[in-house]
């Protein structure tokens, strides 16, 4: 008695294809990568990939960054766990869409070297400063002009007798985002596509604020700012 051979299922097809397809899209992806460096003989771990705006953000730590409408009153390096950010002081011109003489602080850690990656500085930022954190909640801000959109952490910090709101985020070129993972990704695409890290700048934005304040009143003038300082990153550091 002979038996009659299995129809192969429809599970069973649908898997190999789906194969099929998996390799079809990491040959596609190998060819975007590898194809340039075949046809002009440089090889990628012959030349890593570097930071093409590592000179600006050089500038960007021991100068500070400029904000139209608000006027530079004292920039400087503060140590925080062995890392090194840069402080601004700001107060309203009388351009600024603030109230004249509003003032604020503009923490900022710019990425030191090609190498050097986001580590979720905000623990070591609240940790140096002995912060007390409640009132946590999302920032969300559109694209700004000529730069990507923006969502940030938003808080009430207080401590040594000082409350502030506070507003964080990681700005690269596409917009801005609280978690490493939102650089990685980015980083993964640009290195594939461009053979470029993608930059980043850590961002701590400090609006001084009374200690019984309702921190929502303060959420216009957190808008204003991550909007203003992210498309200001993005057209002076990573133009």
């Amino acid at each position: 008695m002979t038996t009659q051979p299995h129809a192969p299922s429809p599970r069973s097809i649908a898997s190999r294809w789906v194969k099929i397809a998996l390799v079809v899209v990491l040959a596609a992806l190998a060819t975007v990568a590898i194809g340039p460096a075949y046809l002009s003989g440089q090889w990628p771990w012959v030349n890593p990939p570097q930071v093409a705006q590592i000179d600006q953000l050089r500038t960007l730590q021991d100068q500070g960054l400029a904000l139209p409408g608000w006027q530079l009153t004292a920039v400087g390096p503060i140590p925080v766990n062995r890392q090194t950010w840069t402080m601004a002081d700001y107060r309203a011109d009388s351009t600024a869409a603030a109230a004249p003489g509003q003032q604020f602080a503009l923490l900022l850690r710019p990425q030191p070297w090609h190498s050097n990656q986001p580590q979720l500085e905000w623990l070591d930022l609240a940790g140096s400063q002995s912060w007390q954190i409640e009132s946590r909640q999302r920032l969300k801000v559109a694209a700004p002009s000529g730069a990507g959109p923006v969502q940030a952490r938003f808080f009430r910090a207080w401590g040594n007798r000082q409350s502030f709101a506070v507003v964080q985020w990681y700005a690269i070129p596409s917009g801005g985002h609280p978690s490493p993972s939102h650089w990685f990704w980015a980083n993964q695409w640009s290195q594939l596509t461009q053979r470029q890290i993608t930059p980043w700048v850590a961002v701590s934005l400090l609006i001084p604020m009374p200690p019984l304040a309702a921190i929502a009143d303060y959420q216009p003038l957190a808008l204003a700012l991550t909007e203003l300082v992210q498309q200001q990153l993005t057209t002076t550091v990573f133009d």
